[in-house]
């Protein structure tokens, strides 16, 4: 595997929650990928994109996930490991972009592991009210020149990542409270679609 282009690791306060890579593959097409660090138990995902392929049913064993996008075809991938067996689905991503990318729910970030080294982080500051339900959106910018965000978030301020694309070349992530509901799930991915 080739050293990614782009490494930064997604820390919140001080919690490491993952990986967000961009690197090309052997025929140098571009793609984005995020990984979680730890595996997950009681995933669920929401989405009003049509899946190109059967969407599998909820698990309740805990996984690994990555969610990628794929520059050249539009797609997002979700890649998840269970028992050791690989599973993935695909969205068809419309451009230009009239929603944000995806949206990251955890019920708790303060469960996840310290993260105490310097290099490569990208920092996001969490809810300084005592919440410990977030939401982390990743967003392209739409034609308008701003990320997309959601009317349930209030994030703020979106940092941005600059990607050696001729379109779609800015990534921009930000954070939220979170007081939606969750139930028994701890970490959810929502998929907008739309203009919102």
């Amino acid at each position: 595997m080739s050293i990614p282009l782009i490494k930064s690791r997604i820390i919140v306060g001080d919690k490491y929650l993952g990986n967000l890579f961009y690197n090309k593959d052997s025929a140098g097409r571009g793609y984005l990928k995020f990984s979680f660090k730890n595996k997950i138990a009681n995933f669920v995902k929401s989405t009003d994109i049509p899946n190109k392929f059967p969407t599998p049913l909820k698990l309740d064993v805990p996984i690994s996930l990555e969610v990628s996008y794929k520059f050249k075809d539009r797609l997002l991938e979700i890649k998840k490991l269970v028992n050791k067996k690989t599973e993935r689905e695909f969205y068809k991503i419309s451009v230009p972009v009239q929603s944000c990318l995806f949206i990251l729910r955890v019920k708790d970030y303060t469960l996840y592991d310290q993260y105490s080294k310097k290099e490569n982080l990208l920092i996001l500051d969490p809810p300084h009210n005592g919440n410990k339900s977030i939401a982390i959106i990743f967003s392209f910018l739409g034609e308008h020149g701003s990320p997309f965000t959601h009317p349930d978030y209030n994030c703020g301020l979106m940092g941005m990542i600059d990607l050696p694309e001729n379109e779609l070349s800015n990534l921009c992530i930000g954070i939220a409270e979170d007081t939606q509901e969750y139930g028994n799930q701890d970490i959810q991915i929502l998929f907008p679609v739309n203009s919102i």
